[in-house]
């Protein structure tokens, strides 16, 4: 399958700017189905500039809304923003592109952020989904 705005190949784990994320590698499997809700989301490179709407509510703390200098938006997790005088920095290499997954899907969790886990599914999309929709491995 061709990478497409619904499926990153890229887990993008790796030091940047000082700020280590550790892989995880942890297995399970989709346990409720979930739905991506953005097509086209926010996808920035450590450095680059974004906007940031902290008056956008959502039901999950930690969690901002961002628009990048093209205009592409996205919920970004607050700890990955410095601030830059009036605008904000993203802090490390960063894409909400949400799954579309079903159950039963096997899953690698490679990280989890406020309430998300970014992982792998079985056909090699690497994505974000809800903690709660996903049943790790004893």
């Amino acid at each position: 399958m061709a990478e497409s705005a619904s499926c990153s190949r890229s887990t993008m784990l790796e030091e940047t700017q000082g700020h280590f994320v550790r892989e995880l590698n942890l297995r399970g499997a989709v346990s409720k189905p979930y739905r991506q809700p953005f097509p086209h989301p926010i996808r920035v490179r450590a450095g680059e500039r974004v906007s940031a709407d902290f008056g956008k509510v959502t039901d999950l703390p930690g969690w901002v809304w961002c628009t990048d200098d093209r205009g592409r938006s996205g919920w970004t997790p607050q700890e990955w923003l410095d601030k830059q005088g009036t605008r904000w920095r993203i802090i490390r290499d960063f894409d909400a592109i949400e799954l579309t997954v079903e159950v039963r899907m096997s899953v690698t969790v490679h990280l989890e952020v406020a309430g998300f886990y970014r992982l792998t599914v079985e056909d090699g999309c690497t994505g974000w989904v809800p903690t709660d929709h996903v049943r790790l491995d004893d």
